[in-house]
């Protein structure tokens, strides 16, 4: 009985299966783990692993999602003539718009390889599609589960996510491996011509109907938010006394684990194994929580490429990265609104800053009354990234990832918050004291004066901000200042544009004798 190991290969609209040879008397299966291969992840994707004894009907194993619920422990035994299969689910929507958008595409088609680990004696051997003999493992006559399926992993209900749940994850070899285009994570998108499935009860029915109408109106609540707030600068904020508010697009029983990206960013994993590196000062990451869902529906417009696909492929092919874009008077407003939200969401994630609380608390703060006013986080899965703002605390540059680790007394922390609203983002990122500082007043006395040189070379640099100047001349105020003082520059990262993109020309490098224009 040693552990065995064998995959199944399958794409969208191919479902591939397997079976045992006619000695092989018993399988049990322990796991069920998907791994996904290609560039681009088809909108609300399942993997379906279905299991069929003899000519009895199919039942559904696991449903893996890419990107959020991609392992599964079982203990499922099988005698007699057992097939096991795998399928991708999706409505009939998605898998139209995935169709329509890889014919746009030149990105590699999507696969998926389910692994499945247990006791299995003698080997399996797979049986084409074509060949599977009467009686495919989907008896619905839609593609999607054959059994009623929950969307539990999507929310999260006020036990499930309270605030200072512990991270916890339960990787056999420490780490699970996830690539940048991990797939869409946005909430579940039912086809509503699909039939329900049998055997559902009228209180199923009535249920189903009651969520789909609460969608609606938080849809319409989120477009009237969207609405208010471009109009009068006042927006909606959540309630923070009500844990389920901000609970509302945690996902429910989801593992913590460290998030690590390559230094080109096209890979990235999770793991319950602190990463190796040459840490500079006292400061270590710890778990991060998986990532918020965002909704389907009730959008201003489009939302940016990556939130579904985690890699800004219209961004990085624009000629905008290289030409300087003037904005029009229609863009300017909706750039106004949006930096008006951006500014709104600051202000309520930096009045929650004190000593206790998580970074990750801060990004569900962001990332809640973000999306109740009808607009999208931008950092989410740019490049792959798991959070809804960056939080970079004491020694971290920038672009820091919101974990577990509370806040001290005296760390300083930087949020960066982008807001991305009817098409266009708003940027903005300041730093702030946690506490007092009490327990280490020359340590607070340094963090502030760093804070104060840091403010003072803003506004020098906002100073030179007119008509005919250089972008080169920017990054020479700012150094001589900075120099003055006995501090140094980073040059590793720049200012940029924005609009309807979230980066673009021009670059604005912060040091001096930059090569900018």
């Amino acid at each position: 009985d040693d552990m065995s190991f064998f995959g199944i290969e399958v794409a969208p609209g191919e479902p591939a299966y397997f079976h045992p040879d006619d000695e092989c008397p018993c399988v049990r299966i322990k796991r069920a783990a998907l791994i996904v291969r290609g560039d681009t992840i088809e909108d609300g994707a399942r993997v379906l692993v279905k299991c069929r004894i003899a000519k009895g009907p199919p039942h559904v194993l696991a449903s893996l999602i890419p990107g959020r619920l991609e392992n599964v422990e079982l203990d499922v035994t099988f005698l007699d003539d057992t097939r096991i299969s795998a399928e991708v689910a999706q409505s009939t929507a998605a898998a139209a718009a995935a169709e329509r958008a890889s014919k746009r595409s030149r990105s590699a088609p999507v696969t998926y390889a389910v692994h499945l680990t247990g006791n299995v004696e003698d080997d399996y051997e797979v049986i084409d599609a074509g060949d599977a003999g009467d009686g495919s493992d989907d008896d619905l006559e839609t593609r999607g589960s054959s059994e009623p399926e929950s969307s539990s992993e999507d929310e999260s209900t006020d036990d499930e996510a309270s605030p200072s749940a512990a991270p916890t994850t339960t990787d056999a070899d420490g780490s699970d491996s996830e690539s940048w285009g991990s797939g869409s994570d946005l909430e579940d998108e039912e086809d509503e011509d699909s039939p329900a499935p049998r055997g559902a009860d009228s209180s199923a029915t009535a249920s189903k109907r009651e969520g789909a109408a609460n969608e609606e109106e938080e849809e319409e609540g989120r477009r009237r938010a969207a609405a208010a707030g471009a109009a009068t600068g006042e927006w909606a904020d959540p309630d923070q006394r009500d844990p389920s508010a901000l609970a509302r697009w945690d996902v429910a029983n989801g593992e913590w684990a460290y998030h690590i990206q390559n230094s080109g960013a096209r890979q990235h994993r999770r793991s319950s194994k602190m990463p190796e590196f040459k840490w500079t000062g006292p400061l270590r990451p710890m778990k991060v929580s998986p990532k918020r869902s965002v909704p389907k529906i009730g959008w201003l417009c489009p939302l940016p490429d990556y939130a579904r696909t985690g890699w800004p492929e219209a961004e990085f092919a624009s000629s905008l990265q290289h030409k300087l874009e003037v904005k029009t008077p229609e863009q300017l407003a909706k750039m106004r609104a949006a930096c008006s939200l951006g500014r709104a969401v600051m202000d309520v994630v930096a009045a929650a800053i004190k000593p206790g609380v998580t970074t990750d608390q801060l990004d569900r703060i962001c990332h809640a009354m973000t999306l109740m006013n009808g607009a999208y986080p931008s950092p989410r899965n740019y490049m792959g990234f798991p959070k809804s703002l960056c939080t970079s605390v004491n020694e971290v540059v920038c672009h820091g990832i919101p974990d577990a680790r509370p806040l001290e007394d005296g760390d300083i922390v930087n949020l960066d918050i982008t807001v991305c609203l009817n098409g266009y983002h708003g940027d903005l990122n300041e730093t702030y004291m946690v506490g007092t500082g009490s327990s280490d007043p020359e340590r607070a006395a340094r963090a502030k004066a760093l804070m104060k040189c840091a403010l003072d070379c803003l506004e020098l640099a906002m100073a030179r901000c007119v008509p005919g100047a250089r972008f080169r001349d920017l990054g020479e105020a700012i150094q001589t200042h900075a120099n003055a003082l006995g501090y140094g520059v980073v040059k590793d990262f720049c200012g940029h544009g924005i609009g309807a993109l979230f980066h673009c020309a021009p670059n604005v490098p912060h040091y001096a004798k930059n090569k900018a224009v």
